[in-house]
């Protein structure tokens, strides 16, 4: 393989420049001759895997519960065994206007995202969520009663001093 000097790439280049347009054949040189027309393979669909279990390997246990001593095919819905976790949407919404704005709109996405997981049955992403926007308006809370209370110090201490 020769090294080649490039002329339109002595020294540094300007910042943002595309390549030139005539050097283009030095950055990226053509493909071997046996490439450049070689079609896409396109497979036909074959026959389909065998009888399924395969033959021979006993069916394992499902990964959902049991009730009433038959097998579950679907994961638990809310109504069995688990309630759905709280959404904290209420919460959410009077710490974003009474205390902290940043965190309590933070807080109330994840209280969306808490209704959404619900909506779509997913328990674990759902219990997830709403821990964080318990978290969330927990601070907000805190956060915007200790802003509220430094301030009435503030006013009290230039007022009478």
């Amino acid at each position: 393989m020769v090294a080649v000097a490039n002329a339109a790439f002595e020294g540094d280049p300007p910042p943002y420049s595309p390549p030139d347009p005539k050097s283009v054949h030095l950055l990226y040189p053509p493909l071997p001759a046996r490439f450049s027309q070689q079609t896409p393979i396109i497979y036909q669909p074959g026959p389909g895997p065998g009888p399924f279990p395969p033959q021979g390997i006993p069916p394992a246990p499902l990964p959902y519960p049991t009730y009433n001593g038959q097998p579950s095919t679907n994961p638990s819905p809310a109504g069995h065994g688990q309630r759905p976790p709280k959404d904290y949407l209420v919460e959410s919404v009077l710490v974003t206007i009474f205390c902290c704005l940043l965190t309590g709109v933070i807080a109330l996405v994840y209280s969306y995202e808490t209704r959404a997981a619900i909506g779509r049955g997913d328990m674990a992403q759902a219990n997830v969520a709403s821990r964080k926007t318990q978290s969330l308006v927990l601070f907000s809370l805190l956060f915007g009663l200790f802003a509220s209370i430094s301030w009435v110090i503030y006013v009290l201490v230039a007022l009478y001093l």
